[in-house]
């Protein structure tokens, strides 16, 4: 997959890319009489071309974050997780924790931080600042506001459609993916679905129900 995916704006769904999405939202949905808020970048820190824009009120904590980001893209089994930042000292970067109490005040624009889910099949989310933004009061504390499009796999047998990841051949082969009638011929039992996340294929992640999936009918005119 290629680095300069693509994504869609969920307040008015127009398809950008990743890199000039933080001024589609600075110029086009920031409401100046509104709560001030982080605009924030989600990515995939080995795989970038999975990525969120999201806001969220300078007043909430990382916790409020974290049920966002395992709730959207990480929850499999309840598995442990951690925020946390790099500080060189020494010869080497030392490992900052960051408690989940933790005040979204306390960052600034263009800091960077990292959070782990799962300490046995990590799957680790790079997490950017990239402004300040106002918006009007949410019922919930996250607002998703840009998503990638989900990437399309070929079927390693025929070529088709893929629909399922063979988690046996994730770190073995250059293409796990499967269409489901291969699928069925094949290993069934290892098979995950393809999912719109960087935990795709680990554990047993299996999607977050097209809960935020975009629709391109709301924006039809």
């Amino acid at each position: 997959m290629s680095t300069k995916s693509t994504g869609n704006c969920y307040l008015c769904g127009v398809s950008l890319g990743k890199a000039v999405m933080k001024n589609h939202f600075l110029k086009c949905h920031e409401d100046k009489d509104g709560e001030e808020c982080l605009l924030i970048k989600v990515e995939g820190a080995y795989n970038k071309d999975y990525w969120l824009y999201i806001d969220i009120p300078v007043k909430d904590t990382l916790r409020n974050l974290e049920d966002f980001l395992r709730m959207i893209w990480l929850e499999c089994c309840g598995h442990m997780s951690e925020f946390y930042t790099n500080s060189k000292a020494g010869y080497g970067p030392t490992r900052l924790s960051l408690k989940l109490g933790m005040k979204l005040s306390s960052f600034a624009v263009g800091d960077k931080f990292f959070h782990d889910y799962d300490f046995g099949t990590t799957t680790v989310s790079l997490i950017t600042i990239m402004g300040i933004i106002k918006r009007k009061q949410q019922k919930g504390s996250v607002r998703l506001l840009a998503r990638n499009v989900p990437p399309v796999f070929q079927c390693v047998k025929c070529n088709e459609t893929a629909v399922y990841i063979n988690t046996e051949d994730v770190y073995s082969s250059n293409n796990p993916f499967y269409c489901k009638k291969c699928a069925e011929e094949d290993d069934f039992d290892m098979m995950l679905p393809i999912t719109n996340s960087p935990r795709m294929g680990e554990c047993a992640y299996d999607g977050e129900l097209d809960t935020f999936a975009f629709n391109p009918a709301l924006y039809q005119k």
